[in-house]
């Protein structure tokens, strides 16, 4: 991985918790959204926002097996005001509900 597919992800490492759009990593990389999830494509085949969920989502299980915070304050720890969306977004990439995890994890 190179250029800016590199860059990218030191950035995406640092900013998971307040930046979600992929305009948002391309206006700090000083490219354009197409450009970056073209190089995005061609070195992981998943797009600039499938990295941004997945890297979310993974903070997220962390914090639901390794904390006693509930769905909700995790959400808002990750930046997500808008708590449904971010229940609809865990099902979306895990599979499951971020309670149905947490449950499966603490038992």
């Amino acid at each position: 991985m190179t250029g800016p597919a590199k860059s990218f992800r030191q950035l995406l490492e640092k900013n998971y918790g307040t930046l979600k759009r992929p305009g948002e990593y391309a206006k700090l990389l000083n490219i354009s959204t197409p450009y970056l999830n073209e190089c995005i494509k061609n070195s992981t085949s998943s797009s600039v926002s499938q990295l941004i969920h997945e890297r979310v989502i993974l903070e997220a299980k962390r914090l639901l097996y390794h904390t006693d915070k509930s769905v909700k304050e995790i959400a808002f720890e990750l930046g997500y005001a808008d708590y449904p969306y971010f229940t609809r977004l865990f099902r979306k990439v895990t599979g499951i509900t971020a309670l149905a995890f947490k449950r499966k994890n603490h038992e």
